[in-house]
C-alpha cells in the first residue's frame, strides 16, 4: 500500500521533470527508479532482484532516434563578455586538438540520425550536449558502473564517451574503463593525452587539452563533420579530419562585426516591442558556417512561453523555393522534366483544359496569369467540415475543426476550371506551385514531402524542416501561427495556416512546410555551395546557376524570387543583384547572396493572432535587419582594410 501511496506523488515529480528542457530526462529517470531500490541490504537480495532496476535502466537506452524532444535555448555565438579572447581562446585549444585513433573511419559521424553520450556524473558537457543536438538526436546519459548490463544489451547506436581528466597531479579519471568491453565507442577526452592507457583498438579517440564551452562547441562539430581538424601531438603524430558540413563559427572568424550584429538585434526586439510579431528566430551564415543564431520574444504576446532556437515556424511561401523548386530542380537535373514542356505532358488530365496550356517555366515564374487563389469557397461548409471527426471527415485541419476526405482530389478536379488572363502574365498565383507539385509527384511517384526529405533534407541531416510537423514533433517545439476565425479552426500550432494547403492536406506546393531558422539556412547554403555537399552532388552547379538567375519572363528567377527587384535599400547597403530567396505571408523569409556568400534566415509569426496585423510590414522589419547585416559585413571589411 506504500507503493500506491507514493505514486501520484511520483508521477507529479515526473510529470514536473519532463518539461525542464535543461535537464536530460535519463539522468532523471535514473535516479527516480535508484530511489525506489537503495533502501534494500544488498545481501538480502536474491541473484534475481536486481532485474527491476535493470529493466529500468534499459528503458534508459531503449530509445528510438527520432524521440529526442529535448529542445535547444542556447544561440550562437554564445554570450560572451570578452568575445575576443574567446575567439583566440578557441583558436589555440583547436590547434591542440588532435584526431589519435579512427581505426575504421566512422568519424565524421555525417549520416548518424541519432547519437548516445556517456559522461561521469557531475560532469556533464552541456556545450557539448546542445551543439550535438544541432546534428543529431541526443540520448545523453550519466554513466556508472551498474548501467553496463543494460547499455550491453541496448540497441545499437554510436556512442560518445566525453571524459574531462584532471591535472596530472590528481587521479585520472578512468571510470570508463568499465566501458572497454561493451563496444566500439568514440573518446572525446579532455586532459592530458597520457592519461589516456590501454583504449581499446577499435575506438576512435578525439583528444583537446581544457574543456571550456568553446572547446566543446568545436569538438562537437568535428565529430559531426562540420569542423576540420589537423592538430598534431608533441610527437607530430595525429589524423586529419575534414569538414564536410556547414558548422558554427564566431562572427569575426568570416569578417563579420560582431558588436554591429546588435542592431539586428534592435530591430526585432523593436518590432516585437510594439506588437508586430510575438517573437522571432534569425539565423545568418557567411562562408559556409553559421555566425548568428538567435530566438527573440515568445510564441504569443501574453504568455511566458519563450522562443528557442530549435522551434518550428510555419514557412508559408517560402514552401515553394525550399521544396518545390528543389524538387523541380532535381528532376530537371535528371533529365526527368523539361523546362519547355506544358502541364499536359505530365497531367493528361488537364490536357484540353487551361491549365494544360502552360510551359514548366512559366509555372516556376508565376507567367500564367491564373487565377491567384485555388477554388476553396465550395468547401468552407458542411458537409465537408465538421467540428468533429466522422467517417467522412478525417482529415484534421486543427484539433476542432475536420475536412471529408475526398475534399483534395475535388479541388485537384476543379484546377480545370479556373479564371486566368487571355494571354499569359505575370500574376503572382499559387495554382502554379499546385501544379508543379503534382507533376513532381507524379513523376516522381511519391509525395512531395517524401519526395524532398529523401533527395535533400535527410542528406543535409536538416532534421527541423518537416510538412505535417505534429508527426515529428509535440506541441511545445512548435510555434502558434494564427487563431483563424474565417474557418472556426481556433488556434493553430503544427497546422498549416493557408486555407488551401489545409484543404490539400496539409501537403501542398505552395505552403505546408515548417522549420526553423538555421536549418533553412543550411538548405540555401547548398544553392550557394553549387549543390554540392558531403562531397557530393545533390544538385549540378549548372542546374543551381539557372534556376537562380533571372528567369526568361520578368524579374524573377525560376522558382525564386530576386532582390534586386522590389529591395533596392538592401542593394545599395552592400547586398549583390544577384541575391536569390524567398518570403512568406507568415513573415518569413530567405535570401542567399551568392557575391557575398551570405544567408539571412528571418522566421516570425507575425500573423498570430490576427493575420491583418500590418505593424511587420509597415516598419519594414526585414529589410531594416538586411541593412544592418551588410553594414555589419562593410564595417569590418573598412576596419581591416585601414
Amino acid at each position: 500500500m506504500k507503493f500506491f501511496r507514493l505514486l501520484p506523488f511520483s508521477l507529479l515529480l515526473f510529470s514536473a521533470a519532463s518539461t525542464d528542457a535543461e535537464v536530460g530526462w535519463g539522468e532523471w529517470v535514473v535516479d527516480w527508479f535508484s530511489s525506489w531500490f537503495v533502501e534494500a541490504p544488498a545481501e538480502t537480495l536474491p541473484v534475481a532482484a536486481p532485474a527491476p532496476v535493470a529493466a529500468a535502466d534499459l528503458a534508459l537506452f531503449s530509445v528510438v532516434p527520432g524521440s529526442d524532444t529535448l529542445t535547444r535555448t542556447t544561440g550562437w555565438p554564445y554570450v560572451s563578455v570578452d568575445a575576443a579572447a574567446d575567439v583566440d581562446r578557441r583558436e589555440r585549444l583547436l590547434a591542440q586538438t588532435v584526431l589519435a585513433t579512427n581505426p575504421a573511419g566512422r568519424l565524421p559521424l555525417v549520416t548518424a540520425s541519432a547519437v548516445r553520450i556517456l559522461y561521469q556524473e557531475g560532469q556533464r558537457p552541456d556545450y557539448f550536449i546542445d551543439m550535438a543536438r544541432r546534428f543529431a538526436d541526443v540520448q545523453a546519459v550519466a554513466f556508472g558502473d551498474r548501467l553496463a548490463p543494460a547499455l550491453a544489451a541496448a540497441p545499437d547506436l554510436p556512442t560518445l564517451v566525453v571524459v574531462t581528466d584532471p591535472p596530472t597531479s590528481v587521479a585520472p579519471a578512468h571510470w570508463y574503463r568499465a566501458l572497454y568491453s561493451l563496444g566500439n565507442f568514440t573518446l572525446i577526452h579532455y586532459g592530458t593525452p597520457d592519461l589516456v592507457t590501454d583504449l581499446p583498438t577499435g575506438w576512435e579517440w578525439v583528444n583537446c587539452l581544457l574543456r571550456a564551452k568553446e572547446s566543446e562547441s568545436f569538438v562537437a562539430q568535428a565529430v559531426f563533420g562540420a569542423q576540420e581538424l589537423n592538430g598534431r601531438f608533441a610527437d607530430g603524430t595525429g589524423l586529419e579530419l575534414p569538414a564536410v558540413r556547414t558548422g558554427f563559427r564566431e562572427p569575426e572568424a568570416t569578417g563579420v562585426d560582431r558588436e554591429r550584429l546588435g542592431a539586428l538585434d534592435q530591430v526585432i526586439n523593436r518590432a516585437i516591442r510594439f506588437g508586430a510579431t510575438p517573437g522571432a528566430q534569425l539565423a545568418v551564415l557567411k562562408d559556409g558556417e553559421v555566425i548568428y543564431e538567435r530566438a527573440y520574444g515568445n510564441h504569443r504576446y501574453r504568455r511566458s512561453e519563450p522562443v528557442r532556437v530549435s522551434d518550428l515556424y510555419d514557412l508559408a511561401s517560402v514552401t515553394k523555393a525550399a521544396a518545390t523548386t528543389l524538387a523541380v530542380m532535381k528532376l530537371y537535373d535528371e533529365g526527368r522534366l523539361r523546362l519547355d514542356a506544358r502541364v499536359s505532358d505530365y497531367l493528361p488530365e488537364y490536357r484540353d483544359r487551361t491549365p494544360g496550356r502552360y510551359r514548366i517555366d512559366q509555372l516556376l515564374t508565376h507567367h500564367t496569369g491564373l487565377q491567384s487563389n485555388l477554388p476553396l469557397y465550395p468547401y468552407l461548409h458542411e458537409p465537408f467540415l465538421s467540428n468533429v471527426p466522422t467517417a467522412e471527415n478525417t482529415l484534421a485541419l486543427s484539433p476542432r475543426r475536420y475536412l471529408a476526405s475526398d475534399v483534395p482530389a475535388r479541388l485537384r478536379a476543379d484546377l480545370a476550371r479556373l479564371d486566368h488572363t487571355r494571354r499569359p502574365v505575370y500574376r503572382y498565383s499559387d495554382v502554379n506551385y499546385v501544379l508543379l507539385q503534382f507533376i513532381v509527384e507524379a513523376i516522381a511517384g511519391e509525395g512531395l514531402d517524401t519526395y524532398v526529405a529523401r533527395n535533400f533534407y535527410e542528406p543535409l541531416g536538416l532534421r527541423h524542416l518537416s510538412f505535417r510537423p505534429l508527426e515529428r514533433f509535440g506541441e511545445r517545439q512548435l510555434v502558434p501561427t494564427i487563431v483563424d476565425k474565417w474557418m472556426r479552426r481556433g488556434e493553430l500550432r503544427g497546422y498549416v495556416h493557408d486555407e488551401g494547403a489545409a484543404l490539400l492536406g496539409g501537403v501542398a506546393g505552395h505552403a505546408g512546410l515548417f522549420g526553423n531558422a538555421s536549418d533553412l539556412g543550411r538548405l540555401f547554403q547548398l544553392l550557394l555551395d553549387g549543390g554540392a555537399y558531403d562531397g557530393r552532388q545533390l544538385l549540378s552547379r549548372a542546374t543551381v546557376e539557372r534556376f537562380t538567375e533571372q528567369g526568361p519572363y520578368n524579374r524573377r528567377a525560376l522558382g525564386f524570387d530576386r532582390l534586386a527587384a522590389g529591395y533596392a535599400s538592401v542593394v545599395r547597403a552592400g547586398a549583390s543583384d544577384r541575391t536569390f530567396g524567398h518570403t512568406g505571408f507568415t513573415g518569413t523569409c530567405v535570401w542567399a547572396d551568392p557575391d557575398n556568400d551570405l544567408v539571412f534566415v528571418l522566421l516570425t509569426n507575425r500573423t498570430y493572432p490576427d493575420p491583418d496585423n500590418s505593424k511587420f510590414m509597415k516598419y519594414g522589419t526585414r529589410s531594416r535587419m538586411q541593412r544592418d547585416l551588410y553594414r555589419a559585413l562593410g564595417s569590418f571589411r573598412s576596419a581591416t582594410a585601414a
